[in-house]
């Protein structure tokens, strides 16, 4: 049995399932970042939407009641996440990609609407309904990162390496090896979770069923989104600060925050009272240097890990990330500073004006 608030769905239990592991296709080529809006050469088109019209593609009015639009919103990113699911099983990073984000982004939607614990929009009951399924899907979300981490990672090697070094190409397969490892459990994750009455229909028949929960049910959507909007923001600002005198963990969780504030950009623009596009790209901007400031960091990890004395090519990929890194680092520093004198946070917390 799943609550929802006072709203209870009964749910058929049966066995896992599994099937049989579809063929790895091992390609680094056309691998993208979370910014990038092109795709990989050799890749078959699909359907790809604008992703600051989220909320509009979604259905969302800023005339919805809370719940009514978390609904909407959640229902649409989990269609949006299992439209990939089989392109990923059989192999296809660009797919992969677009179901890991598409997650990602739905996690961040149910913890905005969880809101903040000193100031929560839902009852008790239906955020701790929210933070379970919060959990689930990251479960999910992290198979697909162990796979996907190493497409992104087997990608500044190739592109380093054009002369097909000895000891560069033996990390290139050191790190396909580990990326095939992960490939088979990820898999089999999508596999279950795609079966009958397990995470894909529970989730989804509990999205569908929120607007008939008690729990908020005054709240507008309009409302909730003029309150998640200036915590996010509040919590990106209050992390400025690590680009001078944090560390690589630091670092990555304001890239993080940043993505959050994005996502909720994305998400709730119908709710917003400016028009959000420039915003999102100039935070895609921050968040892809600091995304591969963090991929620097995991590949010096990985390169420490794969060779006791590293060759005389491991070595200068070696200290070429970490030039780059530290290039990286410059680079978003005067960003920040510079978005912040053409008054990028300002024109943020202008979309929520306070009442």
């Amino acid at each position: 049995m799943q609550c929802i608030g006072e709203l209870c769905l009964i749910f058929e239990k049966i066995p896992d399932e599994s099937g049989l592991l579809a063929e790895v296709r091992w390609n680094f080529n056309g691998v993208k970042r979370e910014g990038d809006v092109t795709r990989g050469a050799g890749v078959a088109t699909k359907h790809r939407h604008n992703m600051a019209d989220i909320g509009k593609d979604a259905g969302l009015t800023r005339d919805d009641s809370a719940l009514n639009g978390a609904s909407k919103l959640l229902t649409y990113l989990w269609d949006e996440a299992w439209a990939q699911a089989d392109a990923t099983r059989e192999g296809d990073a660009d797919a992969l990609h677009d179901m890991r984000v598409a997650l990602r982004r739905l996690r961040t939607a149910l913890q905005n609407f969880e809101g903040d614990k000193r100031a929560p929009l839902l009852s008790a009951p239906l955020r701790r309904e929210m933070q379970k399924w919060r959990g689930e899907i990251g479960k999910l979300g992290d198979r697909l990162g162990a796979v996907r981490d190493f497409d992104v990672l087997g990608g500044y090697v190739k592109d380093f390496d054009k002369e097909h070094s000895p000891g560069l190409e033996e990390f290139e397969a050191i790190l396909k090896d580990e990326r095939e490892h992960n490939f088979a459990p990820m898999t089999r994750k999508i596999e279950r979770c795609g079966t009958e009455g397990k995470l894909r229909e529970s989730f989804a028949r509990w999205s569908l069923g929120l607007p008939g929960a008690f729990s908020a049910a005054e709240l507008s959507l309009e409302k909730a989104a003029h309150t998640v909007l200036p915590e996010r923001v509040a919590e990106a600002l209050s992390l400025g600060t690590v680009l001078v005198d944090g560390d690589d963990e630091a670092q990555h969780e304001l890239r993080k925050s940043l993505r959050r504030v994005r996502y909720t950009l994305e998400t709730l623009a119908p709710c917003l009272e400016l028009p959000i596009k420039k915003s999102v790209k100039q935070l895609v901007e921050m968040q892809d240097l600091l995304g591969e400031m963090q991929d620097r960091t995991v590949l010096s990890e990985w390169l420490e890990k794969s060779f006791k004395h590293a060759p005389e090519d491991v070595e200068a990929f070696a200290k070429h990330g970490e030039k780059r890194r530290e290039e990286l680092l410059e680079e978003v520093r005067v960003l920040w500073k510079k978005r912040e004198a053409e008054g990028l946070w300002e024109g943020l917390k202008k979309m929520t004006p306070s009442e």
